[in-house]
């Protein structure tokens, strides 16, 4: 329950940021406002959806060590194409 609350608050983030930058214009106060926001939102994620893990799977210390890998290799290539494919 408290997962798909936060999962709505980050979708209906997404839609003002998206109003802020192509309708009303970004200051450095709306900036200040939504990454407070974000930081809102976001935070409470991992640990909300590791404990959703926990409650359905038996999380081994070995598993965490395999989602927490293949989450920082997911990043890490993300930002190694986001980056070639802009230059």
């Amino acid at each position: 329950m408290c997962l798909n609350i936060i999962w709505f608050g980050g979708f209906c983030l997404s839609i003002i940021w998206l109003i802020f930058v192509w309708v009303i214009g970004l200051t450095s106060t709306s900036l200040l406002i939504l990454g407070a926001g974000t930081g809102l939102v976001f935070g409470p994620m991992y640990p909300v959806s590791l404990g959703f893990i926990n409650q359905r799977l038996n999380v081994t210390p070995i598993l965490l060590a395999a989602v927490l890998c293949g989450s920082a290799a997911g990043a890490a290539l993300f930002q190694q194409i986001a980056g070639k494919s802009i230059l």
